[in-house]
C-alpha cells in the first residue's frame, strides 16, 4: 500500500455488547418480580381445592335411618310386574326315524336347552317308546330357555316338564275322562268291517272284537253272510268327545261255520284280569289260528280269493296263504327264533321253535321284521315280516308250516291247550258277573242285513 494514500478503518466497540446483555437480563427479572407481584395480591385467595364430583356427593348425602323405623307404603294404583309369559312357543309332531332331540332342535331349540329336559320328561316317560305321530309342545323365554316342555302320546297321556325355581320337573298330566258302556249288535254282511261300520262301530272296533277270538277261528276264512256278534264295550270321552274304546266287557259271535262263541272280560279280587269263556277258562292258548294280517278283508269274496291250500312235496308240507299285499306275517305262538336268513327259491324265510316241541316255519316272505335274527325272542302275533307288495295276476303267498317233532300239522284243525281257568275263590263271582253280562246280551236289538244305524 503507497504510503500516505487513503483508508477507513471499523473498529468493534466489545463494550457496548456486554451493556445490552446486562439490560435484557434485568427486564426478565422484572417481568418474573411483576407476575409473582400480581399472583401474591389478586389470585391467592381465590383458589380454593376443588374435591371430585363423587367425593362431594358422598359428603352431601344425609346420614341413613334405621330401615326397621319405616312401614311400607301401598301404592294408590296398583303396580304392574313385567311380563314373565315366554316369548316364543313353537309344537310339531314326530316324524318316521326321527328323535325327540331332532325334533325339538328342527324348531330352533337349542341343543344345550332340549337335553336337559328330555333327561328331566325321562323320570316319568321313556323316549323308547316314543312314535311318529306323538305331538310335543315347548315354550321359551325371551333368551331361549325351555319354560315348558309337554310331550303327548294320547289325549289321555301328557307329559310335562316344567321349570320352577330354576330347576326342570316333570310330572303326567291328569287328563279327566268319562267313561260310557254302550252295547251293539249286527248282521253280518259283506266284510266284518263293513258291518262294524254299517251298525255304529268302526274299523277299529271291528279289529278289538276279532282279536279276542283268534284262537278258536279265523274270520277271514270262517266269517259268513248272515253270522251275527253282539257286544258291550266301553267308551271313553274328554271334554264331552269321544277319545278311544275302553275294554269290551263282553263279546259273542254266532257263525253258520264255527258256531256259537262267548268270551267276557273279568277282573278278580286281587286285580287279576282276563278274558274268559262261558265256563271260565282263558281265551288265549298257545297259538293263533291265522300267522298273517288280513288288514280289512273279512268278505267271502275275498276269504275265495285267499283261501289257503295244503302243498305236498316230496320232503315236506306246507299251507300255502294267498294274501293281499305287503301283508304282516306274524308268530302264531311265542318263541325262538333259531333261523332268519334268505333260501334260494323261498326269499327271506323265518324259523321259530316253540315250547313243547312245536316249530313254525315262515317262507316268501319279502323282508323281515326289524330286529329278527337268529336267537331273538318273539311273542305270539310278533311281526315276522311281510309278504310281497306287489301282485300280479295271482296275489303273493305266504308258505307256512307247523310241525311237532316230524309231524306235520294242520293248525286249523289242531286243538291246541286253553288257558288256565278261574280259581276256586272267584268262581263265584265270575258267574255272578258272567250272567249279567249275558241278561244284557239277550236283550240286545240286532241290526239286520238291510237296516243301519247313524
Amino acid at each position: 500500500m503507497a504510503l500516505g494514500s487513503k483508508r477507513t478503518i471499523y473498529i468493534r466497540d466489545y463494550r457496548q455488547k456486554r451493556g445490552s446483555r446486562l439490560a435484557r437480563f434485568g427486564a426478565a427479572v422484572l417481568i418474573v418480580g411483576l407476575i409473582v407481584l400480581n399472583y401474591m395480591v389478586f389470585l391467592k385467595d381465590s383458589i380454593r381445592y376443588q374435591p371430585p364430583l363423587e367425593e362431594k356427593r358422598l359428603k352431601e348425602l344425609p346420614k341413613m335411618e334405621d330401615p326397621r323405623k319405616f312401614q311400607a307404603i301401598e301404592p294408590a294404583v296398583p303396580v304392574e310386574l313385567p311380563n314373565e309369559e315366554p316369548a316364543t312357543t313353537v309344537a310339531g309332531e314326530l316324524r318316521s326315524g326321527e328323535s325327540v332331540l331332532q325334533a325339538m332342535k328342527s324348531l330352533g331349540v337349542q341343543a344345550d336347552e332340549a337335553i336337559p329336559a328330555i333327561q328331566a320328561m325321562e323320570d316319568v316317560f321313556d323316549f323308547r317308546s316314543a312314535q311318529a305321530g306323538d305331538r310335543f309342545r315347548i315354550q321359551l323365554d325371551r333368551v331361549g330357555k325351555v319354560v315348558e316342555f309337554e310331550f303327548a302320546t294320547s289325549p289321555t297321556d301328557v307329559y310335562v316338564v316344567k321349570r320352577e325355581n330354576g330347576r326342570l320337573a316333570a310330572l303326567k298330566k291328569n287328563i279327566p275322562t268319562d267313561v260310557k258302556l254302550v252295547s251293539m249288535g249286527c248282521v253280518v254282511q259283506g266284510s266284518l268291517y263293513s258291518s262294524f261300520t254299517r251298525c255304529g262301530g268302526d274299523g277299529k272296533l271291528a279289529r278289538l272284537f276279532m282279536d279276542l277270538f283268534v284262537w278258536d277261528f279265523n274270520f277271514f276264512q270262517q266269517a259268513r253272510k248272515g253270522d251275527t256278534f253282539k257286544l258291550l264295550v266301553e267308551k271313553v270321552y274328554v271334554d264331552g268327545r269321544f277319545l278311544d274304546y275302553g275294554r269290551i266287557l263282553a263279546a259273542q259271535y254266532s257263525g253258520q261255520a264255527v258256531g256259537e262263541h262267548s268270551v267276557f272280560y273279568f277282573k278278580d279280587a286281587e286285580g287279576v284280569d282276563g278274558y274268559y269263556t262261558t265256563d271260565g277258562t282263558a281265551v288265549r292258548k298257545e297259538f293263533v289260528k291265522t300267522p298273517l294280517d288280513y288288514g280289512a278283508g273279512t268278505s267271502e269274496e275275498m276269504a275265495a280269493r285267499f283261501k289257503p291250500r295244503l302243498v305236498k312235496k316230496t320232503k315236506t308240507r306246507f299251507m300255502e296263504y294267498p294274501a293281499p299285499p305287503g301283508a304282516e306275517v306274524w308268530s302264531v305262538a311265542a318263541g325262538t327264533v333259531t333261523f332268519a336268513g334268505e333260501v334260494k327259491g323261498e326269499g327271506w324265510v323265518v324259523e321259530v321253535q316253540h315250547a313243547g316241541g312245536y316249530n313254525s316255519r315262515y317262507a316268501k316272505l319279502d323282508k323281515l321284521a326289524q330286529g329278527i335274527e337268529k336267537g331273538s325272542q318273539v311273542f305270539q302275533k310278533s311281526a315276522l315280516g311281510r309278504v310281497s307288495p306287489r301282485s300280479g295276476k295271482f296275489p303273493p303267498v305266504l308258505q307256512f308250516s307247523l310241525t311237532k317233532g316230524r309231524r306235520f300239522l294242520n293248525h286249523m284243525e289242531e286243538n291246541f291247550p286253553g288257558g288256565e281257568s278261574i280259581p276256586a275263590a272267584s268262581k263265584r263271582l265270575f258267574e255272578e258277573t258272567v250272567n249279567k253280562y249275558l241278561d244284557e246280551l239277550k236283550t240286545l236289538d240286532v241290526i239286520g242285513v238291510e237296516d243301519s244305524q247313524a
